[in-house]
């Protein structure tokens, strides 16, 4: 897990205590189980989650952390600290919520009892110091929370990697959204002070130490919030597909890992836009091998400048940036040991 320096982010033991005590306010009782769930980030491997590409996630110590016990009826009630809000939601009820927040909640829920059959509820109450909307996976940590907690309360048992993928299914259902297993692997399957190395074509995983020589990694907040549901972020997941599809009728090649920078030189003339998406996908792919060696190597000269790489094809290929998160790059150049830095998370802001 990396520590991550936030300004007034409550230390996990306030988390711990402020979300317990709102839960005996809320329920009158002790909780039956606490859980936490890290947020995450992403050291590079951006948008190739979904590509059958390379990733390197790793978890931060910014966590949710969610409090419940058995409702002793069907109906579950979930509580927010963050919002402030609670929402009771029925198994049978297919509430369409207009807080992301309770339809990530209502959609676990609803599937958790349709998967294993179970028709009891919760009562659950929970709150979080990731920052909501900026790349570190709040939507998927809370899904993950939730879903957890759930699991654990009802004696659910599911291994790593089948808890990523349910918790993956509720995402893209509640969101409308065709994400990978990016933040899910990240979250669940993390590891202290190491990032992952995630191969999506055959999901495996290798762990690399993220300590260099003393030096830290810092994570800025732009304040500029997206939504992973927007159209921006699903277009580009159908453009890769589009541009896949074309390659596919033209090569003997059956999924991304299988095109190189030649092949791509027949969608230029005539698929501008999906060129520029599928130069990213391949040449992310290569800069995730690159940054495996230098991060073991502890060469942080190079690390910084597959960083800045990363930002560069995210901006003027995949062109999910934003001019807040480009200023923040080009004014850290003037900063003596500043190595390098690029955009985390779907895109748009963070």
């Amino acid at each position: 897990m990396l520590q991550v320096e936030v300004i007034q982010a409550p230390t996990k033991e306030r988390l711990i205590n402020r979300v317990t005590a709102e839960f005996k306010l809320q329920y009158g009782n002790e909780p039956d189980i606490v859980t936490l769930t890290p947020g995450r980030i992403n050291i590079i491997g951006e948008h190739t989650d979904y590509n059958d590409g390379l990733a390197m996630p790793a978890a931060i110590d910014r966590w949710i952390c969610a409090a419940a016990y058995r409702s002793g009826n069907e109906s579950s009630t979930i509580y927010s600290l963050n919002y402030k809000e609670g929402a009771v939601m029925s198994p049978h009820a297919m509430e369409n919520y207009q807080e992301v927040w309770k339809r990530l909640a209502a959609a676990s829920i609803r599937l958790i009892k349709t998967e294993f059959g179970i028709d009891e509820g919760v009562n659950m109450a929970l709150g979080g110091n990731i920052p909501i909307g900026c790349g570190l996976s709040s939507s998927s940590a809370f899904v993950i929370s939730v879903t957890q907690t759930v699991c654990q309360l009802l004696s659910i048992q599911m291994e790593a990697r089948e808890l990523a993928a349910f918790c993956q299914k509720i995402e893209n259902r509640a969101l409308g959204t065709a994400g990978g297993l990016l933040d899910q692997y990240g979250i669940i399957l993390s590891k202290k002070d190491h990032s992952l190395m995630i191969d999506f074509q055959d999901n495996s995983i290798e762990y690399l130490p993220l300590l260099l020589n003393g030096r830290s990694w810092l994570v800025v907040n732009s304040q500029i919030q997206r939504e992973l549901s927007e159209s921006a972020y699903v277009q580009r997941v159908n453009e890769c597909k589009d541009g896949l599809e074309i390659l596919k009728g033209k090569f003997d090649i059956t999924g991304f890992r299988d095109v190189d920078r030649k092949m791509l030189l027949e969608l230029q003339m005539e698929h501008e836009v999906l060129y520029k998406r599928l130069c990213h996908v391949v040449d992310e792919n290569d800069r995730v091998r690159d940054m495996k060696d230098q991060l073991v190597q502890g060469a942080a000269d190079r690390v910084g400048a597959l960083l800045r790489e990363s930002h560069e094809s995210l901006k003027s290929l995949y062109e999910v940036s934003c001019e807040e998160i480009d200023y923040i790059i080009e004014l850290s150049k003037n900063f003596d040991g500043w190595y390098g830095g690029r955009i985390i998370g779907g895109g748009f802001g963070g």
